[in-house]
């Protein structure tokens, strides 16, 4: 499973549990109300993204088929009776048996994506109306807005924000549903009309920032700490804070070796993969091939596991190689394989006066990454 996958996993099971409930009353039937209407929420967007899907599949389909003026309603994804009834007529006049599979399936679609919009107008109908987020909307200053126009203090919204799991980044269509009742408040972010869905922004998110370990333990203190304060009050949901605490600290060594396998995938691609040793053993060992009226090339034994220094280009470029460590007395010539990295284009070598050191300086440093590269040397 990739590092976008499992982010996405993670958050999305994160915001199931956390993402509804600021636990800021002593009255469990306020929040028993508020996570009912969080799950509806939650429902809501899973049923929306499905007649999303099911469009996309309708519209590929029709694509298909070869049918360009039927156009489902933007808005419902459903088609009209009128083009219903054509698509129908089409189906009994097709001869083509892939094409009409095709359009009876776009009408199986129809059905399909009908019966989910009853299913979210019935829930829209129960919930409150959402806040719709607009270009560099940020879910905290939504929530802001929602509270203070309840007539909730700063002080006090800030305290209730600060206990509810806030998306880093919103876009703009994103749904915000805001729940406020009796001192406990909750929100839950859904899709919407956005081009990508709340979980997967915020994978995306975290895959980019570096150091978001650091941020992850952070946020975890908090919330233990946080947890900590609430549990002498919060009995009755002590099983449920536990479980989610399990959670995080699963989520957290997640981010930290998805964090370690990312920083040495960097590492390897910015770097340079070379061995140095003498010419003849290298021949020997059948790493380079060394023909009499040509240069240098890579040998039989050219192998990933032959090239065991490494040089990070971010931060250095530049080699010295000395005649001890090849079991050498002096240098006399340095040969660089692959012979397509040329001297004074890709690099410059100067050896010493003395013969004993040569140093190796690399003034093209792209045609050096991630590459594989034999410093041959003889005396």
């Amino acid at each position: 499973m990739n590092a976008s996958r499992i982010a996405r996993f993670l958050f999305g099971a994160l915001a199931v549990a956390m993402l509804t409930v600021s636990p800021a009353c002593k009255k469990t039937g306020e929040d028993k109300e508020i996570n009912e209407l969080s799950q509806k929420a939650a429902e809501l967007d899973k049923m929306s993204q499905k007649a999303n899907v099911a469009g996309s599949e309708q519209t590929r389909n029709l694509k298909a088929a070869g049918v360009n003026d039927i156009r489902p309603n933007a808005e419902t994804l459903q088609l009209t009776p009128e083009q219903k009834s054509a698509l129908e007529e089409r189906i009994k006049a097709e001869k083509n048996s892939s094409y009409q599979a095709l359009l009876q399936e776009v009408l199986d679609k129809d059905k399909e994506i009908k019966d989910l919009n009853e299913k979210i107008a019935k829930l829209r109908s129960v919930l409150p109306k959402p806040d719709i987020a607009k270009a560099n909307d940020s879910h905290y200053g939504m929530a802001m807005r929602f509270l203070k126009r309840k007539g909730v203090s700063e002080e006090k919204a800030k305290q209730l924000i600060s206990r509810v799991l806030i998306m880093d980044k919103m876009a703009a269509g994103f749904e915000v549903y805001h729940f406020y009742n009796n001192g406990v408040y909750g929100s839950w972010v859904s899709q919407g009309k956005a081009h990508i869905s709340p979980t997967e922004l915020q994978a995306e998110e975290k895959a980019k920032i570096e150091g978001e370990r650091d941020v992850a333990q952070a946020d975890s203190a908090k919330k233990t700490e946080e947890l900590t304060d609430l549990s002498a009050q919060k009995a009755k949901l002590l099983a449920d804070i536990e479980g989610l605490q399990g959670e995080k600290t699963k989520m957290i060594k997640e981010l930290e070796s998805l964090n370690s396998s990312n920083e040495a995938a960097k590492a390897k691609l910015n770097s340079l993969h070379y061995v140095v040793g003498d010419r003849k053993a290298l021949e020997k060992d059948g790493v380079v091939v060394v023909p009499i009226f040509a240069k240098d090339r890579a040998g039989s034994n050219w192998a990933d596991g032959v090239f065991t220094k490494s040089l990070d280009l971010r931060s250095t470029d530049t080699i010295t190689i000395t005649a001890a460590e090849v079991g050498l007395k002096k240098i006399g010539k340095v040969s660089v394989i692959p012979g397509s990295i040329e001297r004074d284009k890709h690099f410059t070598l100067t050896i010493a006066e003395d013969k004993s050191t040569a140093v190796i300086k690399l003034i093209n440093k792209e045609r050096f990454k991630n590459e594989k590269v034999v410093f041959a040397v003889t005396d």
